[in-house]
């Protein structure tokens, strides 16, 4: 394993692959990642990956705007495909209040992406087999979708590598050495490695890592359910993800047999991210059960395939924490990301990337900067934490 670098990235997550790619790209020297198990091992590997431009803070929408442009041209930026399926994200509403749809629709058309408003029998029409009440319609974003986070993780550590990055898998970050307030190196059970900087894509584990340099991050790590049934055979239509705003639950495809859904509510419990029941309870399948039911005729009669728990790692106001930590110099942070963090994070680590270098990012990450400025708002609907 490499003793020096000019760059240790810490977790081989989504956002720790994109960062590692972007700056292997750029030139920025010697790259290394290090991740504890195995590339996307974490809560990327279970992520929905879904992707559309439908926020409350115009940040969100570029990132995914300009991640969206990367996962159309994938093969020839990153290589492979990403398993992108450009489907379209429908929201099922009653209201176009931008708090209860989790987003505003005017900052969506002023990026340029195109939204569509459904009336309610256009709703009906493409979304034959729901039922749906005289008041409600859709908000369809025609270039959304999903895409695989497992693969995408590790193509972008792929092509990093290709570009000379150093990818170190099954490596534990043991501790950081800092002198007089400055990074100069991190401790792993493989060895040490010298470096003046260092960025924390530590995920679940991210308050940890920042804690070897005596920062503290208000990160909890709060489970989040996913549940799978076998699709009706009347509802293999390839379709955009339907993400039921009035019932609080989603339906997205895996593969042509599979729906993977879960229910939109903030998870106020916290766990431990070495040491949790993955198990989903009961109360929690049903829940999801209950608003697909209240939607889908059909989903009653769909087969349970089981379900899992992956980790959210969520700050207090539900923003992700990005950029270099006030009094330790050399130590970077991109975590925090949790219920919104796949679809900007191709894009995101290329402006993290430029502003390592000391370059003009592509796009502003100081909104997400720690401590928070006064301009920033917490997220306006706590149930949109899950999407």
């Amino acid at each position: 394993m490499n003793s020096t670098a000019d760059i240790v990235i810490v977790g081989g997550g989504v956002h720790g692959c994109s960062l590692a790619f972007h700056l292997a790209t750029a030139n920025a020297g010697r790259v290394v990642l290090v991740e504890k198990k195995h590339i996307a091992s974490g809560p990327t590997a279970q992520s929905g990956a879904m992707i559309r431009a439908l926020f409350n803070a115009k940040i969100y929408i570029d990132l995914v705007t300009a991640s969206t442009r990367m996962f159309e041209n994938w093969n020839e930026i990153v290589g492979g495909d990403a398993g992108f399926v450009q489907a379209g994200f429908l929201r099922i509403t009653n209201t176009f209040d931008p708090e209860a749809i989790g987003g505003d629709i005017e900052l969506t058309r002023q990026s340029g992406e195109p939204c569509e408003i459904l009336s309610n029998e256009q709703l009906a029409q493409l979304v034959s087999m729901g039922q749906f009440k005289d008041d409600e319609v859709g908000i369809l974003f025609p270039t959304g979708g999903y895409a695989d986070p497992y693969k995408t993780a590790v193509e972008l550590a792929e092509a990093a590598r290709q570009k000379g990055a150093q990818i170190h898998e099954g490596v534990q970050v043991t501790g950081i050495q800092t002198d007089r307030g400055r990074v100069t190196a991190v401790d792993t059970d493989a060895g040490t490695i010298a470096t003046p900087l260092i960025v924390n894509c530590a995920g679940a584990w991210s308050d940890r890592i920042a804690a070897m340099v005596g920062v503290e991050l208000p990160i909890e790590i709060q489970p989040a359910s996913t549940n799978l049934f076998r699709m009706p055979d009347s509802m293999r239509t390839i379709g955009p993800i339907l993400s039921d705003g009035t019932n609080k639950v989603y339906l997205r495809a895996v593969g042509d047999a599979v729906y993977r859904s879960a229910h939109f509510g903030f998870s106020a419990e916290s766990v431990n991210a070495d040491d949790y029941d993955e198990a989903v309870p009961a109360a929690h399948v049903q829940l999801v059960r209950d608003g697909l039911f209240r939607r889908y005729d059909e989903m009653r009669r769909a087969p349970y395939l089981g379900s899992f728990t992956a980790l959210y790692d969520m700050t207090p106001d539900g923003h992700p924490i990005v950029g270099q930590i006030d009094g330790v110099e050399g130590f970077w942070c991109n975590c925090g990301w949790s219920g919104n963090g796949f679809a900007p994070a191709p894009s995101a680590g290329r402006s993290l990337a430029q502003m390592i270098m000391g370059d003009s990012p592509d796009i502003d990450l100081s909104y997400f900067r720690w401590p928070r400025s006064s301009d920033v708002n917490k997220r306006t609907h706590l149930d949109w934490v899950h999407r």
